[in-house]
């Protein structure tokens, strides 16, 4: 028998790209923007505003697809938005590791970037071999990496689980670099674990 090596539990991110309508980057562009520690936030409801019904309605899309056709999921149970907002980042800004909670699948979108924007990062909750000793390495590859950097383009959409541990590093130049971020949760009656009878059925209005 000749060797194998199985990627056993992988953890899937999908990456599509939708085309940015300049309606859509002019209303992103126009709403109300808040400064936090690390660079600037909108209200956390922005793809439920009538302007951004078109880019809801293909992200949920596209969040269908996800889970439903490459986890592979029943369609018993159904992804919902429960919360989208827009960032903005200035030279300087950044985006520090974190991941989201009260949520199962998150998204980010990027409407506005440029060749010089930076990265968005992911990272593993463990490395491979555990996080107390690093290894010398002869390349990086998927087993031995300690993070993998997304380099964005405009309208470049990546869909993850939130509990992924991911950044966007520092803009180091002057520019206005915009993106979408969101979470879904999944409604229907859920098992609490695999085989239970007891059920939990989430709501959300």
């Amino acid at each position: 028998m000749s060797i194998v090596v199985h990627d056993v539990f992988p953890i899937p991110v999908l990456e599509d790209n939708i085309v940015v309508p300049y309606k859509i980057l002019n209303h992103i562009k126009s709403v109300e923007y808040f400064r936090h520690e690390t660079g600037y936030i909108s209200h956390n409801k922005i793809l439920d505003d009538l302007q951004m019904s078109v880019i809801k309605k293909i992200i949920t899309q596209r969040v269908e697809k996800y889970f439903y056709d490459y986890c592979q999921f029943s369609e018993e149970a159904k992804p919902i938005l429960i919360s989208s907002w827009a960032n903005l980042h200035k030279k300087g800004d950044y985006g520090q590791s974190h991941y989201h909670e009260n949520s199962i699948i998150s998204f980010v979108w990027y409407p506005l970037v440029d060749n010089e924007s930076g990265a968005f990062v992911i990272y593993p909750k463990i490395n491979l071999f555990g996080d107390i000793l690093s290894f010398p390495k002869n390349q990086n590859n998927k087993y031995n990496s300690s993070n993998l950097g997304f380099y964005p383009k405009n309208g470049d959409l990546y869909i993850f689980p939130s509990h992924m541990v991911h950044s966007v590093q520092e803009l180091r130049h002057e520019f206005d670099r915009y993106s979408l971020s969101g979470n879904y949760m999944i409604t229907g009656p859920i098992p609490i674990t695999p085989g239970s009878n007891i059920t939990v059925n989430c709501e959300f209005k």
